[in-house]
C-alpha cells in the first residue's frame, strides 16, 4: 500500500479522490436511476464510475490505517476509531452504490438482456421504481458517509488551529 507521496502521508491526498468520486456516482445514479434517456447515455459509464468511486474508498480506508499505525498518531487513538467507523461505512456503502448501479446499467442494457432473461424484471415499471428508490438510498447514505467521515477527519487536523 502506498504510504506516502513526495513525502506526505498518502491518505489526506487519496481521500480527495473519493470525497469527489463518489458524489459523482451517487448524483449520476440517481439520475440515471430515475430518468431514462440519462440511464441510456451513461450506459456502461455509470457502473465503471462506481466501481472507480469504490476504488477510491478502498484506498482512502487502506492508506488512513496505515496512517493510524504511525506512534504520532497514538493521542489520537479515540478521534481516529470513529473517523475509522464512519470511513469504513462509506466504502461499503460504495459497494452497495455499485451493486446498484449495475442493476441500473443491466436493467437499460439491450446486450445483458438478449443473455439474461431475468434482466427484463429491472427494466420493467416495477423493476425501476424498485431500483430508484434502492439508488436514492444508496446514493444519500454515500453523501452522508463522504460528510460524516470528512467531518470527523477534518475535525481532528484542524481543531488545534
Amino acid at each position: 500500500m502506498l504510504t506516502e507521496i513526495a513525502g506526505i502521508p498518502s491518505h489526506p491526498l487519496l481521500v480527495h479522490a473519493a470525497v469527489v468520486l463518489l458524489p459523482l456516482a451517487a448524483l449520476a445514479l440517481v439520475v440515471a436511476a430515475w430518468w431514462p434517456a440519462a440511464r441510456a447515455r451513461l450506459g456502461v459509464g455509470l457502473p465503471v464510475l462506481a466501481l472507480v468511486a469504490a476504488l477510491a474508498c478502498y484506498l482512502a480506508k487502506e492508506s488512513g490505517e496505515k496512517l493510524e499505525q504511525r506512534p504520532s498518531m497514538e493521542g489520537m487513538r479515540e478521534q481516529i476509531a470513529g473517523h475509522e467507523t464512519q470511513g469504513t461505512a462509506t466504502f461499503l456503502w460504495s459497494l452497495a452504490l455499485l451493486v446498484v448501479a449495475v442493476l441500473v446499467w443491466a436493467g437499460s442494457s439491450p446486450a445483458v438482456a438478449s443473455r439474461a432473461s431475468g434482466a427484463t424484471v429491472l427494466s420493467g415499471r416495477a423493476g425501476s421504481v424498485v431500483l430508484g428508490v434502492l439508488s436514492t438510498l444508496a446514493a444519500a447514505a454515500c453523501i452522508w458517509g463522504v460528510i460524516a467521515a470528512g467531518h470527523s477527519g477534518a475535525t481532528m487536523v484542524w481543531s488545534g488551529l
